[in-house]
Formats: structure tokens, C-alpha cells, sequence
């Protein structure tokens, strides 16, 4: 008799955790949350403009920085949960340097971020979001000159949104991407881990839940398998100990795709400061520029003037490491 209470006890609690797996769990990780922008570009001292973009009917807001005579724009997209502040990143000083590498900066918030509008208020990993990125360069060749080149750079979420786009054939003149969320039902194992502190395992169920029931692109369709597709030179920029949007990932997708130009950052203390506030758990998502800023803007200038601004058959013989 007690043998059958615990195997009851056991499926009780199975079934339970099944049921927060497919119900709560996705909530918590995929459900946009208020995070408004309380800063702004003049607080580093860069002179901006609000913008509103349209996108599928909806208003994105942004910020446009223009500068006196560009070498190149560039679009900055967030990652997940965040907006166009994005202080892991450490994008307002990434602006500033931008700025004073003579880039003009044109950043928004995505659909369910910032103060852009909610649609059905689910994160879609890139799925959705990259047609944020079609509208704004969109809105960029409105009011700069064609002959300046066009560079996006998508970090975590951001990254994969910009493959989703360069699949689904948005053109720029040149693409960044910053620890890409490649595999998504890796990463959600991850955040659950980072998030709970409980063994990685647990979170397989709601992983595959949020594919199979909340539109995240599963295996056959996040940013490893379809940035094997891409074809225009890519700078990927990978923080080796980034335990959310991992190494391994970025080196498959090198290894399987020419056109990725992989460039793993700089080796980051827990204990430095840059670190401070991020959760050891985290490791060091999207912290190269925070970290490593000289570096990260030599790889950025890099690729600019040895991909992007020379002829696409000489730019891959030109920047091989």
C-alpha cells in the first residue's frame, strides 16, 4: 500500500512539474516585461533624435544619432528583456564610440520592449522580431545617402533576429553579431539554470514547450541552422565564457558556414568590475565591449574597412585571422 502511495506521490509530482513546465515556466522566460528607458545618449554626451519606425502596423520607438559624415550607419538591436539602453551591453558608451569612430547609430526597441508597443506580448526569439529590422533599415535609406554603407548589429535575441532577416532576404552592407542566441532550447535550458540555480536537466520540458506551444524556432529553424544559409561576410563576436548564448554554438556555425567570420573575445574575470551586477551565473553575456572595449572596437573598424568597404570577392581573403 505505501509503495503505491509513493508511485502515485511520484506521478503526482511529475505531472505537476510537466504542467509548470508547459504553463509557467514560458511566462516567466517568454512574456514581455516592463523595462522602460530612463537614460539616454545625451548622458554620455551624443546628440540624438527620438524616431518612431513603423513595423507591421506597429510604432517602434528609437533613437537616431546622426554624425557630420559618416563611414557607415548602423542599427543596434537588443537582446531579450531588454530595450535600446541595454546596460549588460553597455550600449550608451558603445554609442559614444560609435559616434566618435564617425558612425552615425540608429537604435529601437523592439516589438514587446522598451517603450515600443506590445503585440500578443511573446518573445519570439527572431522569429517575429526580424521584420523590426527590415522597417528600420527601411527607415534608414530614408534619410541617409546611399553611397554610406549600412551595418546591423544584433546582440543575444538580437543576433538571431538579424539572421532570421538576412534569411528571409533583408540586404545591409554589413552584419554583427554579438554572442547570437543559436540554439534556443539550449539557451532556455540555460536561463533556467541561471535563473534557478537547479540542475540543467529540469529544464528540457519547458524548453521544448516553448517550441512546440509558443513559437520559438525549434532546431530546424533558430540561428545555427538558418545562419548556415547566410552568404555575405558576417563578423560573429563570441564571449567564450558566455554560458547563455554559448561558445560551442558560435564555433559550429563558423566551422559549417565560409561567410562567418568568427572572433572570440578576450578572456573576462568574474572579479572585474565590468562584471559587477552581472550574476556569476551569467558569465559573461554580451560583455565584450563592457569589458574589452578597445578590442571590440578594433574588430568592428576591422571588419568595416576590410569587408564592408572593399570589394566582396577580396573582403573574406582580406580579413582571414
Amino acid at each position: 500500500m505505501k509503495s503505491k502511495i509513493v508511485i502515485w506521490c511520484v506521478f503526482l509530482a511529475i505531472a505537476l512539474y510537466l504542467l509548470i513546465s508547459l504553463l509557467i515556466f514560458p511566462r516567466m522566460a517568454l512574456r514581455a516585461k516592463d523595462n522602460p528607458v530612463v537614460t539616454s545618449p545625451q548622458d554620455v554626451g551624443v546628440e540624438y533624435q527620438d524616431v518612431s519606425i513603423t513595423s507591421d502596423n506597429i510604432l517602434l520607438k528609437g533613437w537616431w544619432m546622426p554624425v557630420a559624415s559618416p563611414r557607415a550607419t548602423l542599427l543596434f538591436v537588443h537582446g531579450a528583456g531588454a530595450n535600446r539602453t541595454s546596460r549588460f551591453f553597455g550600449s550608451l558608451d558603445f554609442y559614444k564610440a560609435a559616434h566618435d569612430h564617425d558612425i552615425a547609430v540608429l537604435t529601437i526597441d523592439l516589438r514587446n520592449h522598451g517603450e515600443s508597443p506590445a503585440t500578443d506580448g511573446w518573445l519570439q526569439m527572431g522569429r517575429t522580431e526580424w521584420r523590426d529590422i527590415a522597417a528600420s533599415l527601411e527607415w534608414l535609406t530614408s534619410v541617409t545617402d546611399e553611397a554610406t554603407p549600412s551595418l546591423v548589429m544584433g546582440a543575444s535575441m538580437g543576433g538571431a533576429a538579424a539572421i532570421q532577416a538576412q534569411a528571409n532576404g533583408v540586404t545591409a552592407d554589413g552584419w554583427i553579431l554579438v554572442d547570437p542566441a543559436l540554439n534556443n532550447v539550449d539557451a532556455l535550458v540555460q536561463g533556467g539554470w541561471i535563473t534557478f540555480g537547479l540542475p540543467r536537466w529540469l529544464f528540457y520540458p519547458f524548453a521544448y514547450a516553448s517550441v512546440a506551444f509558443y513559437g520559438v524556432p525549434g532546431h530546424q529553424a533558430d540561428g545555427l541552422a538558418i545562419g548556415q544559409t547566410i552568404d555575405q561576410p558576417t563578423l560573429l563576436i563570441q564571449d567564450p565564457d558566455d554560458r547563455i548564448t554559448r561558445l560551442p554554438f558560435a564555433r559550429a556555425l563558423a566551422a559549417n558556414n565560409p561567410a562567418i567570420i568568427l572572433r572570440e573575445a578576450p578572456l573576462i574575470s568574474a572579479d572585474e568590475p565590468c562584471m559587477a551586477g552581472k550574476g556569476r551565473r551569467w558569465g559573461t553575456h554580451v560583455a565584450a565591449f563592457l569589458c574589452r572595449p578597445q578590442w571590440f572596437l578594433a574588430e568592428i573598424n576591422e571588419y568595416l574597412d576590410q569587408v564592408v568597404l572593399v570589394k566582396p570577392t577580396q573582403a573574406r581573403m582580406l580579413y582571414e585571422p
